[in-house]
């Protein structure tokens, strides 16, 4: 097993609202990216709220699906209470972040996300989103109001129908997915999927070389291309690729 991680600011923003945790080894572990909103300070403490949340909790993550399920959405709520909290304290009209997890334990994974972070995964040379967005364009979208090509062109692609700490309630989308057949996994934020096309993703994550190696080539892609929003990539490679 590899485990890969890189966050940056990208070429346009100043500060980066990103934060990432990668933890863990063949047995269990956890991955975790969160793209704070509300401005630097507002968007930096959101994420970084997410991120402390979880790895303080790490050390008790369960191991049975309906228990790591539930782990997930406290988590989730704690750091919702504490993001509303510091926007109270604060006087912050806009304060809130997007995540997206990952926890494995043994051959289970168990998927959470809110907003429009995402998880992918490669199965069988093929690469699938396995989240999907909590967006403006992606409700037109299922709709069947939007096409792909107008929601990747349309002007509100980067407005999200949910968030943590935005509201008193948050609404957690968790998947368990019991001995999946995934040569990697890939959570990341929306600086890396609004720049790098899919068959890009795809390639660079079977190419025969350390997993840091192409986490470091997904947000050079990434920059190349713009850079306009901070880029967050996390990755898990859970088996030997086969090799032709």
């Amino acid at each position: 097993m590899e485990l890969a991680y890189l966050t940056t600011t990208g070429k346009v923003r100043l500060q980066n609202e990103d934060t990432v945790l990668l933890v863990g080894d063949e047995k269990q572990g956890l991955a975790v990216v969160a793209d704070g909103m509300g401005g630097h300070a507002a968007g930096e403490k959101a994420s970084a709220i997410v991120h402390q949340v979880f790895a303080d909790a790490y050390a008790d993550m369960p191991s049975r699906p309906a228990e790591l399920s539930s782990w997930i959405e406290q988590q989730v709520e704690i750091a919702n209470s504490q993001i509303l909290q510091y926007s109270k304290t604060e006087n912050l009209a806009v304060v809130g972040t997007t995540m997206a997890c990952v926890c494995w334990s043994d051959e289970l994974l168990v998927i959470g996300h809110v907003g429009d972070s995402r998880v992918y995964a490669i199965e069988e040379g093929q690469l699938k989103q396995l989240t999907d967005d909590h967006s403006y364009v992606n409700m037109l979208k299922q709709l069947g109001e939007l096409s792909e090509e107008e929601v990747e062109n349309h002007p509100r692609r980067n407005v999200i129908t949910r968030s943590i700490g935005s509201n008193e309630l948050v609404d957690v989308d968790v998947q368990v997915r019991d001995a999946p057949d995934y040569e990697t996994v890939l959570v990341c934020s929306d600086g890396l999927t609004d720049e790098v096309p899919y068959e890009v993703i795809q390639q660079l994550l079977q190419e025969d070389a350390p997993l840091e190696q192409i986490v470091e080539r997904l947000v050079f892609e990434a920059n190349e291309r713009g850079g306009a929003d901070n880029i967050t990539v996390a990755a898990i490679r859970f088996k030997e690729r086969k090799r032709g």
